[in-house]
């Protein structure tokens, strides 16, 4: 499985990018909203690790702009997982809100993102009927 990592901080993009790949993705990495979404559009993840905070275009709107782009069926459907520092109840709820399947904590942990991939990875083997439609 591919993963893409998005995320604008150099040190964060090492940590993330470093835990997939010790936990066996391959992991390709943009530095922002924007960035994610070419990079889906050249070529589609199988699966999104994405930040929230990021310049030019934050992770929920991206979300909601990839998600858009799979209902329009110009991307295949791949579950993406937020990782954030913001974790209050509210905080999650408008990243379930936008459209993700998971969501993580940062700093991250390796035991943690890895039980988060794991437990997206079985929920979403194929798409849920209302994908993006959250």
């Amino acid at each position: 499985m591919e993963f893409l990592v998005v995320e604008d901080d150099a040190v964060s993009q090492v940590l993330a990018a470093g835990m997939l790949k010790a936990l066996g993705y391959a992991v390709r990495v943009a530095d922002d909203g924007a960035a994610a979404i070419e990079s889906c559009l050249a070529q589609a993840p199988e699966a999104v690790l994405m930040d929230v905070q990021m310049p030019r275009m934050d992770g929920l709107e991206t979300t909601r702009e990839l998600r858009r782009l799979q209902a329009d069926e110009r991307l295949p459907w791949f579950p993406i997982i937020v990782a954030s520092a913001f974790y209050t109840p509210a905080d999650r709820a408008a990243c379930f809100e936008a459209g993700v399947d998971g969501f993580v904590t940062k700093p991250l942990m390796l035991a943690k993102l890895g039980a988060e991939v794991f437990r997206v990875a079985q929920r979403t083997r194929r798409p849920p009927p209302h994908a993006g439609m959250r």
